[in-house]
């Protein structure tokens, strides 16, 4: 699903992105990308979403080399990642149901697919009852859910998840892990990034460890550390 192949990315001569990383993450997989502010896990997803270009290496996604990727399939590559981020990113004025709905029109789904997707996902997600209320109506644990379910409703084959329980509390973290782990069994690949040293070490899953731009540990089952 994802193959970094002699990696870097540097962004002036004395600040350092990545620096020669090899990664390679199958389909399925549910990995940990851990380190602390500036160790380059924004780097590798911003990498992953186009959104920086490399400054060496090859970056492959789904078998598509995002270097030849032309300017005009790149939407096409972004809607098939679900990206769930630390402060939501809902829009304000739209409904729970609108925000989920909103994924689907941008792809093009039709209005009747759209009716069917959107209560199912919600439920999905626990959220069956709070369709229509806006998001300052919910806690930051049902945005949260909100948020995964509009980057799931597409059923993406890849999920990137930066920080999704940054701002939320422990047992509200737990649900949204719970949920990611439920996505992943589905098939989806799930990629979090993440400082939540408890929630890595109780999931016992993949652990990728980023330092200054390089990878220095990569295990199964691995802890946060």
């Amino acid at each position: 699903m994802i193959n970094f192949d002699h990696v870097s990315k540097i962004y002036e001569p004395s600040i350092i992105g990545l620096k020669d990383v090899n990664v390679h993450i199958d389909r399925g997989e549910f990995t940990f990308l851990v380190g602390h502010s500036g160790s380059g896990k924004s780097t590798f997803i911003r990498l992953l979403l186009k959104e920086f270009e490399p400054t060496e290496g090859t970056i492959t996604v789904a078998g598509r080399n995002l270097q030849r990727m032309r300017r005009s399939t790149l939407p096409y590559h972004r809607r098939n990642i679900g990206c769930v981020f630390q402060d939501f990113k809902l829009l304000p004025n739209k409904n729970v149901a609108e925000n989920v709905a909103y994924a689907l029109r941008v792809t093009g789904q039709p209005i009747r697919a759209i009716r069917r997707k959107v209560p199912e996902i919600l439920q999905l997600v626990g959220l069956g009852d709070k369709m229509y209320n806006l998001p300052d109506e919910l806690s930051a644990g049902e945005q949260q859910r909100v948020s995964v379910a509009r980057a799931f409703v597409n059923h993406p084959s890849l999920l990137v998840a930066d920080e999704p329980t940054g701002n939320l509390d422990p047992d509200t973290s737990v649900g949204i892990m719970q949920l990611l782990y439920r996505i992943n069994r589905t098939g989806t690949t799930v990629l979090m990034a993440t400082h939540d040293r408890e929630m890595v070490d109780k999931m016992r899953k993949r652990v990728i460890a980023l330092e200054d731009g390089q990878i220095i540990r990569d295990e199964d089952k691995g802890l946060y550390r």
